[in-house]
């Protein structure tokens, strides 16, 4: 796959998976949207800002991650997105979505050295001005922090998907993560929340309470779609067996392929779809 094409160019939908919490499988979700997206025939690139790499690892990219000798890396295109012109070669073309891999010069460096520097969070956005075009969707996966690195994401996104487990600690995480995307928007305008993901929920009460609050509180009392992606062993299994998505499978045999192809459907109509009218 390539985002390239020789006759029009495009913009891509940007969207960010972000939630300040740890340990919601924010990685394995977007690798499954991303998967759904291009099943759904979309060019579709996954942008890996996370300074540890762990979806450029999960996709089996481990030695351009610890590629210490690579002159252009993600980590010098944010500290100068000019650069991007002469880096044809950081994206990797897979077969269902492209990869722009994380680099471990990222770790403990590429944020400090950001910070305080002029237009620091709009870095990911030059980047993307121009390794992004041609491409239908670019999805960003994050940190789970609340740095300039996100804020990088967010400025750079035309809509946020949030993953979120059902228990107390990660519901109420969720109003750090509003607290900074209303600090973005201040700056730099509009940030829209796409729709929460319960995800890899558990039938058990406290599950079930979660999910409860947070259907009442988002898509009943804000509009705000929630999706429930049920913990099933066979999305991890996906993944670690053939380094893709369970939409690369021959057989879709999980019932939670169509709930994560409804995210897919969500962002396809929300954002390319509106793009193209």
């Amino acid at each position: 796959m390539t985002g390239t094409t020789e006759t029009i160019e495009t913009s891509p939908a940007i969207v960010a998976m972000l939630n300040q919490k740890g340990g919601v499988g924010k990685t394995t979700l977007t690798i499954h949207v991303a998967g759904a997206l291009a099943d759904r025939d979309l060019d579709v690139l996954v942008v890996d800002l996370a300074p540890e790499g762990a979806l450029t690892s999960i996709l089996g990219y481990d030695d351009e991650y610890s590629d210490l000798d690579r002159t252009v890396s993600l980590h010098e295109l944010l500290l100068d997105p000019s650069r991007a012109g002469d880096a044809d070669d950081i994206i990797l073309e897979g077969e269902e979505f492209d990869l722009l891999p994380s680099n471990e010069r990222m770790v403990d460096r590429t944020g400090g050295e950001l910070n305080g520097e002029p237009r620091a969070r709009e870095r990911l956005k030059m980047v993307l001005d121009e390794l992004g075009v041609g491409y239908d969707v670019v999805l960003v996966d994050n940190m789970p922090s609340i740095n300039v690195l996100t804020d990088n994401a967010l400025v750079a996104s035309d809509g946020v998907l949030i993953p979120a487990y059902a228990e107390a600690l990660s519901v109420q995480g969720l109003d750090r993560l509003q607290k900074q995307i209303d600090s973005v928007r201040e700056y730099f305008g509009a940030v829209r929340i796409l729709g929460i993901v319960a995800n890899r929920v558990e039938h058990n009460k406290q599950a079930d309470a979660m999910l409860e609050q947070l259907h009442s509180e988002f898509e009943e009392g804000l509009g705000i779609p929630v999706i429930d992606v049920y913990k099933r062993v066979d999305l991890q299994r996906a993944i670690a067996a053939q380094e893709r998505s369970i939409f690369a499978a021959e057989e879709l045999d999980s019932d939670m392929a169509g709930v994560i192809a409804e995210i897919a459907t969500l962002v396809d109509d929300e954002l390319v779809g509106q793009a193209d009218e």
